[in-house]
């Protein structure tokens, strides 16, 4: 009896975490199009919804501690109600993330800057989302061959900063590019936030710290 209520209670939360993930997908995707774009209006939605779609967050934790404290889960359960306290709260930075992409582009259109903006933002935050929903995908279907494409993914992420940084660096100097730099390093700490996550998914799947061993990192990022 105590089994099945602990089950359906883990397979609650994993349900309003891949909700939560899904949405914090999209908030990635249109706050760089509000940026690239020039929408003020996206912008706006995106700061002033970000307080209660992190109350999802709120929510997930609340109930994993509820789970980790009332059923003491053992062994796999216990590794995945962790995961998914983990990956909550990595959702929730990355919200804010894009809460400041969207100030950043907002503060850009009042001060008339008119600059190009590289494809690289797009690029990076095409592969951040990818690497998001790999993640979650990952720890929802204990997959580790998707854990892996999300973590060979950020390499992708860092590559794209740098080749925008070593291209805009000197004219940012001196500049309205700041504000590119700017975005690409949120999209850049979106996928640390993404990498940290993936640790605590690893060990939920394998039962090891995998991050932090090794034998398993060469397996997720080779």
């Amino acid at each position: 009896m105590f089994e099945l209520i602990l089950e359906s209670k883990l397979n609650s939360i994993q349900d309003d975490l891949l909700i939560y993930s899904e949405e914090t997908v999209e908030r990635i995707n249109d706050s760089v199009n509000g940026f690239i774009n020039n929408d003020v209006g996206v912008s706006r939605s995106i700061i002033e919804s970000t307080d209660e779609i992190n109350r999802k967050s709120y929510k997930i934790e609340q109930e994993c501690l509820k789970i980790l404290g009332l059923h003491q889960p053992l062994a796999k359960d216990l590794r995945l109600g962790a995961a998914v306290l983990r990956v909550s709260i990595e959702l929730e930075r990355i919200n804010d993330l894009s809460a400041y992409i969207s100030r950043y582009a907002i503060d850009s259109n009042e001060n008339a800057l008119n600059y190009h903006k590289p494809p690289h933002i797009i690029f990076m935050s095409e592969t951040v989302q990818k690497m998001l929903q790999d993640g979650v995908g990952a720890l929802l279907n204990e997959d580790l061959q998707l854990l892996k494409r999300c973590t060979k993914n950020y390499v992708v992420v860092q590559d794209f900063y740098n080749q925008m940084f070593e291209e805009y660096n000197d004219v940012t100097n001196s500049s309205s590019h700041t504000y590119l730099i700017l975005v690409g390093r949120n999209l850049l700490s979106m996928g640390n936030h993404v990498m940290g996550m993936a640790d605590r998914v690893a060990y939920s799947i394998v039962g090891k710290r995998v991050m932090h061993h090794k034998l398993f990192h060469n397996v997720l990022m080779r």
